[in-house]
């Protein structure tokens, strides 16, 4: 056998596509080629590869296929077609992964396949013919341990992992497993052993502390490993709604299977990799995970991350409608009876209101929170997508709700929530009702840039306390001195005092640092207006205009523009 493929199947995406020169309206319809038949191949492949650039590969399978039906020889178009449907986790990739035997994955899923169906020796056999270097060469030994563990010999898997643990990066994540291992095993020294060197091996992650905490929970320790978890989630907030459900479960083995083992190397492979260049890896661990255990939350949880557009390198791109579909048929299976349903549930939330259903979210928030009533986020991230869709009456009362479950005295980490109930009733037009919040918020969060940076434009807009707005807003500055929003407040305020000269400097480098934002070029035209620059001031307000802002102050603007015409 050659040398076994493992990054080339990846990185040959797109050779097929140099070869091809069709234009893209040729594409048919899944199934449409004729079978046996080259030329009609190229049309579907145009079809899959725009499905690929769409981050959409469910469809790019479907495609391919219909590709593979004319041309099946094909030997590039295969390979395609294997990463397509290994991303998007169809069957397909089965098929297709006994003619790719030189490549890595297809390796790795064909021995998933074998564990799956409780045949470990087909699996171990499999697995044997990784490769021992680069990122196979780290997973390896882990899969060959469970499938030792699958036939039942735990001296064997554990022999497999120990040479690894002096010698890898990935030494306590082998310690770790051979600590599972030896536990399933019913080896209580081994396992106390290895437990305690994993644990100081590494970061404390969800998975490492669920996996720790139901070994001290079993072993009698109730106590320490309920803490455990709550240190866990007073470090990650985001997993405070998962709390209650983590200490019910804490003594649950979080691993019972070798199937489960295996999946759980996947899954920690895949949370390793950070790169945006092994985003398209990530994917494939975690949809292996998913295939051998897709009852494993965590890997549901950050999959529908990296499909949603959450994967390092993806930048400021929105990500599209398949997208963020893909990631919620991800989430969807995660039940009620599953530890991480909370975390599930607000991520759900989120891409629901991406794709403009914002009912659909608030409705699933306000089901979480009957769950969990002590606590804020799910009523929080309720008013958050009302707010964010401009109701702002109803996010007020999310706020509210959030706001007793917070207690009394408020935590310093609520000053987010009266602070949006603030902004929401500003922007209802009650700014007697707004500043009590505001303030309070600014009680519990003294140093917060944006809180005063809100609170003291919001006063100049209405012409009060100049001064304290000021010197607010140099406070702001000096916290985050490379914030545009901050410094165009600082000169929007110094414009207000009538110190034109100081509010132009400011407002020029507001400008530089948000070239982009309508109302800080507005601002800076209000500038030169008062300075008698009234043919910059002409540019900067049409500048302004060209940036697309919100209808009221574009009205202002065109009502400036207009007093700057020659009068008849």
């Amino acid at each position: 056998m050659r040398g076994m493929d493992w990054f080339s199947m990846f990185g040959r995406r797109g050779m097929v596509a140099t070869c091809i020169l069709l234009s893209a309206c040729a594409a048919a319809p899944p199934g449409g080629a004729a079978a046996g038949d080259p030329g009609n191949a190229y049309g579907a492949f145009l079809a899959a590869r725009y499905a690929d650039a769409q981050e959409d590969p469910a469809t790019a399978t479907l495609y391919y296929q219909a590709a593979l039906a004319a041309d099946p020889d094909n030997q590039e178009l295969e390979g395609e077609a294997f990463v397509a449907a290994l991303l998007a986790g169809s069957p397909r990739a089965t098929v297709l992964a006994g003619d790719n035997a030189d490549n890595a994955l297809a390796v790795m899923l064909l021995g998933n396949q074998a564990a799956s169906a409780g045949n470990f020796n087909a699996a171990a056999a499999a697995f044997e013919q990784l490769p021992s270097d680069q990122l196979a060469g780290l997973i390896k030994p882990l899969l060959l341990a469970w499938a030792q563990a699958g036939k039942g010999d735990i001296t064997a898997a554990i022999d497999v992992l120990t040479p690894q643990m002096g010698v890898s990066p990935f030494g306590p994540v082998y310690e770790l497993n051979a600590a599972i291992i030896a536990d399933m095993g019913k080896d209580m020294k081994d396992a106390s052993a290895f437990y305690g060197a994993a644990a100081g091996g590494q970061a404390p992650n969800l998975r490492l502390v669920q996996i720790l905490a139901s070994w001290q929970a079993r072993q009698g320790d109730t106590a320490s490993a309920r803490a455990e978890l709550a240190q866990l989630v007073a470090a990650h907030p985001e997993l405070s709604v998962a709390l209650p459900a983590l200490q019910a479960n804490v003594a649950a083995p979080v691993i019972a299977t070798a199937t489960d083992g295996m999946a759980e190397a996947y899954l920690t492979l895949a949370g390793s990799l950070d790169q945006p260049s092994q985003t398209l890896l990530r994917t494939t661990f975690l949809r292996f995970a998913l295939g051998l255990r897709p009852d494993l939350g965590a890997a549901r949880l950050l999959l529908a991350n990296i499909q949603a557009g959450g994967q390092a390198g993806q930048g400021t791109l929105a990500p599209n409608n398949a997208q963020l579909n893909a990631a919620l048929a991800t989430l969807r299976p995660i039940g009620p009876d599953d530890p991480l349903y909370g975390p599930a549930v607000m991520q759900e939330a989120d891409l629901l209101a991406a794709l403009n259903e914002p009912d659909q979210a608030v409705a699933l928030l306000d089901q979480l929170s009957t769950r969990v009533p002590d606590n804020a986020e799910p009523a929080q991230a309720a008013g958050d997508i009302l707010r964010g869709n401009n109701e702002y009456a109803r996010a007020i009362g999310e706020y509210d709700k959030a706001i007793a479950m917070a207690g009394e005295p408020a935590p310093p980490a609520a000053w987010s929530l009266y602070f949006d109930r603030g902004i929401c009733e500003d922007q209802s037009g009650d700014w007697k009702a707004a500043q009590p919040d505001l303030m309070e918020a600014l009680a519990l969060a003294p140093n917060q840039p944006y809180l005063l940076n809100y609170i003291a434009y919001s006063w100049a807009l209405r012409g009060e306390k100049l001064g304290q707005a000021h010197d607010m807003l140099r406070e702001a500055v000096g916290l985050d001195p490379n914030d545009g929003a901050v410094i165009d407040s600082l000169g929007y305020v110094t414009l207000r005092q009538g110190h034109t000269a100081d509010a132009m400097n400011l407002l020029t480098q507001a400008v530089e640092l948000d070239p982009d934002d309508a109302e800080v070029n507005a601002h800076l035209g209000d500038a030169f207006y008062a300075a008698g620059l009234r043919l910059q001031a002409d540019y900067q307000w049409q500048r302004a205009l060209s940036l697309k802002p919100d209808p009221k102050l574009q009205a202002e603007i065109d009502g400036k523009l207009k007093q700057l015409q020659p009068r008849a």
